[in-house]
């Protein structure tokens, strides 16, 4: 992390050279403005302005979150609560490809904890997304449940296809975007994915208003090739965003995951989370950072495994992807 941050720092200092000093008043007041115009003008970027380029799910940043997931289900075997967990790396690039349109690439790395022993168990699937696991198979001991498995699990990539213009709305702007998503059997255990390749695909629509953000990031997969032996796959997941803004680039509201496995073992199943959070944008040195702490509660579940509450904390690094190009 700490290379990640300084890498970072001098692409910074790189853009900051290149930059022609052109910047004005009213380029920096202008509500148009893209990143690319103030960097290519010489403007030093303010908190205010990287804070909003951040709130663009498919905007001009190129950032790593570092994200960290716990989340409290009740087994249906013997009524016990347990916690699974999840380390996320999520690069996340856009590529500008002509002057209409960019390519938002996103790929998430995680790297799950599940309460299970899965030397003793078998025919279990674990859902990085959702952060869900699945048992088909026989019905687990309480030594199954008192072991652990961690490591490495499915990857997946989302592209998405964007308009470089905004569509203005009010006092504020909307974005959208859509593109193919992929998920990859790299489970370092079986245990620890669903052993299915799985295409599907995605969008973004977002307002981005002076005081609110507001927005959906719905992702659906079906698996085509894999392990035979394990489960097809037909989900969805809907990602909601809504945040207030408040002053100093703090922010409030949550951006939780409805979870729709549409094979479930009883039928199709949802889990419904809402939550709140907050959201602070700034500087550490040189690099924007944002910072996120959230709380989320499920009011449906789906049988089997029930998700009960979920604690989600993030630290995102940020670079403009200017800074990359005007190297």
């Amino acid at each position: 992390m700490k290379r990640l941050a300084l890498s970072l720092v001098c692409v910074l200092f790189a853009g900051q050279v290149s930059a022609q000093g052109n910047c004005t008043d009213e380029l920096i007041a202008e509500p148009g403005s893209t990143l690319d115009a103030l960097l290519q003008a010489g403007c030093e970027l303010t908190s205010d302005q990287i804070s909003r380029a951040m709130d663009n799910p498919v905007g001009e940043m190129v950032s790593v979150p570092f994200v960290y997931e716990r989340k409290t289900v009740t087994e249906p075997f013997f009524g016990t609560e347990q916690v699974i967990k999840n380390v996320k790396l999520i690069p996340t690039f856009p590529i500008r490809l002509n002057d209409r349109w960019s390519l938002v690439n996103r790929v998430v790395l995680s790297f799950p904890k599940v309460p299970i022993n899965s030397d003793a168990l078998s025919n279990v699937s674990f859902d990085a997304n959702g952060l869900n696991f699945g048992i088909t198979g026989p019905a687990p001991t309480p030594a199954d449940l008192a072991g652990s498995t961690r490591g490495f699990g499915d990857i997946t990539y989302v592209g998405l296809f964007t308009p470089n213009e905004t569509t203005p709305i009010g006092n504020g702007k909307l974005i959208w975007a859509i593109g193919p998503t992929f998920i990859f059997p790299t489970a370092s255990e079986d245990f620890l994915g669903q052993g299915k390749f799985q295409a599907g695909i995605a969008g973004a629509l977002a307002y981005l208003g002076e005081d609110w953000t507001l927005g959906l990031f719905p992702q659906h997969w079906w698996s085509f090739a894999g392990d035979d032996n394990r489960a097809d796959v037909n989900r969805t997941n809907i990602q909601y965003f809504v945040y207030r803004k408040l002053p100093n680039q703090w922010s409030i509201g949550a951006s939780p995951t409805i979870s729709i496995n549409w094979n479930g073992v009883g039928g199709t199943e949802v889990d419904v989370p809402v939550g709140i959070g907050l959201n602070k944008t700034t500087f550490v040195g040189k690099l924007p950072v944002r910072f996120s702490l959230e709380y989320q509660d499920y009011i449906t579940t789906s049988s089997g495994i029930n998700p009960e509450s979920s604690i989600k904390f993030s630290i995102s690094p940020a670079v403009p992807a200017a800074f990359l190009r005007n190297r």
